[in-house]
């Protein structure tokens, strides 16, 4: 690492010790943009670079560093598990199974990697080899609470409810102020219920399913460069909640990630994004897009508020 690429470098380093993320990850920006032909120290700025995107949710900018970092040295697991992770979060599940099976080949016995590995399977529909590994996953890790919600609902999708009902209720005692458990709590008592009641399986997991994700993963992909990272996850949230009310099937996902795409401006933006654009975009045409979007809010109602 030549002196001016470190001197940045080491002070990315205090400013992420001292919680100064954005000037962190400014500075190893520019410590990367002043290596020269020698590489030499490249590695270390692209872990801390990649590694405090994703810290701070900005998942779709790591995915650049994480897989330069990936090249760089494709023989760290780690490296390897950082990248799957981060595609989990983007709805990559095919290119987050990829890299996560790379990581735990490296490490057959880290919590973490079966837990994240075991859930991108479950959501896959590969649902045995999903529940072995979140089920050795927690025999490793029997306290990580986590780990028993991605099992719970593994479980559930499997139909086990009473198994599920005790991963979810022992994950709500480890950790019990977290809304994330709790949310899943709620779920799994109700799934339960339905079942009762004769509920499809698939009527209510559409949402936790490839097929969906696929929406999000398409969207994720196209989506405005500029639109900050909480627009993304508010993305996410609003698909979830429409799928949870409207359980038609998906038969062209490209639409749906238009129409999401579209509330998602008018919603937070205002630019006034036009469905003749969108529909270029994503190769779909501008009416399906207007019949989505409007179904889209139609069906959540009160909870959007269109601009």
């Amino acid at each position: 690492m030549n002196d001016i690429a470190s001197q940045f470098f080491k002070k990315g380093l205090r400013a992420e010790r001292n919680g100064e993320y954005e000037s962190a990850i400014d500075l190893f920006k520019r410590s990367l943009s002043a290596f020269s032909s020698d590489k030499s120290g490249v590695e270390e700025v692209l872990l801390h670079l990649g590694d405090l995107l994703l810290y701070t949710g900005r998942v779709r900018e790591s995915v650049k560093y994480l897989k330069e970092l990936v090249s760089v040295n494709p023989g760290d697991h780690h490296y390897h598990y950082l990248l799957g992770f981060a595609y989990s979060k983007l709805m990559k599940v095919r290119e987050a199974e990829r890299e996560l099976r790379k990581a735990l080949k490296g490490d057959p016995d880290e919590p973490e990697y079966l837990r994240s590995l075991g859930w991108v399977l479950c959501v896959r529909d590969k649902l045995e080899e999903g529940e072995k590994l979140l089920r050795k996953a927690h025999e490793l890790d029997p306290e990580n609470p986590y780990i028993c919600t991605d099992l719970a609902m593994c479980l559930a999708k499997m139909e086990e409810m009473d198994e599920a009902i005790y991963m979810a209720d022992l994950a709500r005692e480890l950790e019990p102020d977290s809304p994330f458990i709790e949310e899943t709590w709620n779920f799994i008592k109700e799934y339960a219920e339905l079942l009762k009641k004769g509920q499809r399986i698939g009527d209510i997991f559409n949402y936790f399913s490839e097929s969906e994700v696929r929406v999000l993963s398409l969207f994720y992909d196209k989506a405005e460069p500029f639109y900050p990272e909480y627009l993304l996850e508010e993305a996410s949230r609003i698909w979830l909640s429409f799928r949870k009310a409207n359980k038609k099937l998906i038969r062209k996902p490209e639409v749906w990630a238009a129409a999401l795409e579209y509330t998602i401006d008018m919603l937070f933006m205002g630019r006034g994004l036009s469905q003749v654009d969108l529909a270029r975009k994503y190769r779909v045409s501008r009416g399906s897009i207007s019949r989505s979007y409007k179904e889209l809010v139609s069906t959540l109602g009160d909870e959007l508020t269109v601009i």
